[in-house]
C-alpha cells in the first residue's frame, strides 16, 4: 500500500503504552503521535471505569491533564455525546434496506439526500451527521465485501482519501466500532478496510485504538486471507495491512507469523515477517531465522505446508520479471548475503604470482571455511538443496 508511505503510524512504543495503559510513557509522546490515540484516551477519560481503584484514579487525572491542552479532543467529545442507540437502530434499518434492494445505495436512511461530494459535506457537518456519513459509506463497502464472494474489489471513497479530513475521519470511525461493536464487529471493519485507499493505515488507528483487538484481526485477516499472496492485487493488499500491524506490535510479529502457517494462508507474509525479524537479529555467526523458518516449512513432516509453500516458491519464478518488491525476490537476496558472508575468501592472483617458486603446487589459493560458520554452512547447504529439490527453486542472478 504505498499511498500510505506519506502518513504517520503508530510507534511501537506508543502501542506498548496503550496496551499498558502506561499514562507516565503516553505523556512523553510528541503531539502528532499523541493526536493518532485521541479517541481511546477521551473515552478512557469520559466513560465510568470498571477499575474503582485509587491507582486508576490518580491514572485518569494524568490522562485529563494530558488532553486539556489538545484542540482536538472537543470535537470527540463532541462525537461521544451522539444518541448510539437511535444511530444504532437507523442502521439497522438501513441494512435491512439493502439487503431488501439488493445491495443498491440509491436510498439510505442514515444520510438524506447528499447536496454535495462527501467531503464537502463532512466537512460542514456537525458530529451527528459527520457519524452517519461514515457510518453509511463503511456500511456500503461491508454489504459490498460479503457478497464479492471472495472477489476482491477497489472502492473510491472520498472519506478515506481525502488528506485534509484523514485524521477526522479516523477519530469518527473509531468511535463508532467502540460505541457500536455489535453492528461493526472488528474484523469486519478490517475486512472492509483492505478495499479503500489508506486501508492500512486507517486499520493500524483503529487497532492501536483497540489495542487487545490485535491478535483477533490478525488471525481474521488470515482466516479470510488468500492461499497465495503475491498472485494478486488482494493478496499484496493484505499482506502490507498485516505487516504494517506487525511493525506497530513487532513483539506479537512471530506470532502472526505462526497463524500464517497453521491456516496455510498468505505465504509471502510469512517470509516477509521473518526478513523483518532477521534484520534486528544480533547474532551474524549462528544460523538465522529465515534459515530455520524456511527449512522447517519444506523438511518438516507437514505435507500440506510443504506443498502450500513449495506452491509459492514456483509461482513466484512463473512470473516474466520478478522486481525488489517481490518478498520471494528479497528472500532469494538475503539467502545470497548469508552465503556470500560465510564462502571463503580467494587469495589476490598477485600475491600468487610473486610467491616464493618453492611453495609447494597443491596449496590451494582459497582460504578454508571458518569454523564457526561450519554449523551455518551446512544448515544453508540443506535449506538450498530443499529449496532445488522440493520446491523447484532455479537458479537466477539476483
Amino acid at each position: 500500500m504505498t499511498e500510505c508511505t506519506s502518513l504517520q503510524f503508530v510507534s511501537p512504543f506508543a502501542f506498548e503504552a496503550m496496551q499498558k495503559v502506561d499514562v507516565v510513557h503516553l505523556a512523553s509522546l510528541s503531539d502528532p503521535e499523541l493526536r493518532l490515540l485521541l479517541p481511546c484516551l477521551v473515552r478512557m477519560a469520559l466513560c465510568a471505569p470498571a477499575d474503582q481503584s485509587q491507582s486508576w484514579a490518580q491514572d485518569k487525572k494524568l490522562i485529563l491533564r494530558l488532553l486539556s491542552g489538545v484542540e482536538a479532543v472537543n470535537s470527540i467529545v463532541a462525537l461521544l455525546s451522539v444518541d448510539f442507540h437511535a444511530l444504532e437502530q437507523d442502521a439497522s434499518k438501513e441494512q435491512q434496506l439493502r439487503h431488501k434492494l439488493g445491495g443498491g445505495t440509491g436510498e439510505s436512511i442514515l444520510v438524506s439526500q447528499l447536496q454535495h461530494g462527501l467531503t464537502l459535506e463532512f466537512e460542514h457537518s456537525d458530529s451527528p451527521r459527520r457519524l452517519r456519513l461514515v457510518l453509511s459509506e463503511l456500511l456500503a463497502i461491508m454489504n459490498k465485501v460479503s457478497e464479492s464472494s471472495g472477489e476482491f474489489f477497489f472502492k473510491s471513497s472520498e472519506l478515506f482519501e481525502s488528506p485534509v479530513y484523514l485524521e477526522e475521519a479516523a477519530d469518527v470511525l473509531c468511535i463508532l466500532q467502540a460505541e457500536l461493536p455489535s453492528l461493526l464487529p472488528i474484523v469486519d471493519v478490517a475486512e472492509a478496510l483492505l478495499h479503500v485507499r489508506n486501508g492500512a493505515w486507517f486499520l493500524c488507528l483503529l487497532v492501536a485504538n483497540v489495542p487487545d483487538s490485535f491478535n483477533e484481526v490478525c488471525r481474521g485477516l488470515i482466516k479470510n486471507g488468500e492461499r497465495q499472496d503475491e498472485e494478486s492485487l488482494g493478496g499484496r493488499r493484505r499482506t502490507d495491512a498485516l505487516r504494517f500491524l506487525c511493525k506497530m506490535n513487532p513483539s506479537q510479529a512471530l506470532k502472526v507469523r505462526g497463524m500464517v502457517v497453521e491456516e496455510c494462508h498468505l505465504p509471502g507474509l510469512g517470509v516477509a515477517l521473518t526478513l523483518d525479524h532477521t534484520k534486528n537479529e544480533v547474532s551474524e555467526d549462528g544460523v538465522t531465522d529465515l534459515v530455520c523458518f524456511v527449512s522447517g516449512l519444506l523438511l518438516g513432516t507437514n505435507a500440506k505446508v510443504r506443498t502450500w509453500f513449495g506452491t509459492f516458491i514456483r509461482n513466484g519464478q512463473q512470473r516474466k520479471r520478478e522486481t525488489s518488491s517481490s518478498v520471494l525476490w528479497q528472500m532469494r537476496r538475503q539467502l545470497l548475503l548469508e552465503l556470500m558472508g560465510i564462502l571463503p575468501t580467494v587469495r589476490s592472483t598477485r600475491i600468487v604470482e610473486e610467491a616464493d617458486v618453492e611453495m609447494e603446487p597443491n596449496v590451494s589459493v582459497y582460504s578454508g571455511l571458518k569454523e564457526e560458520h561450519v554449523v551455518k554452512a551446512s544448515a544453508l547447504l540443506r535449506l538450498y538443496c530443499a529449496l532445488m529439490g522440493i520446491a523447484g527453486l532455479k537458479y537466477s542472478i539476483i
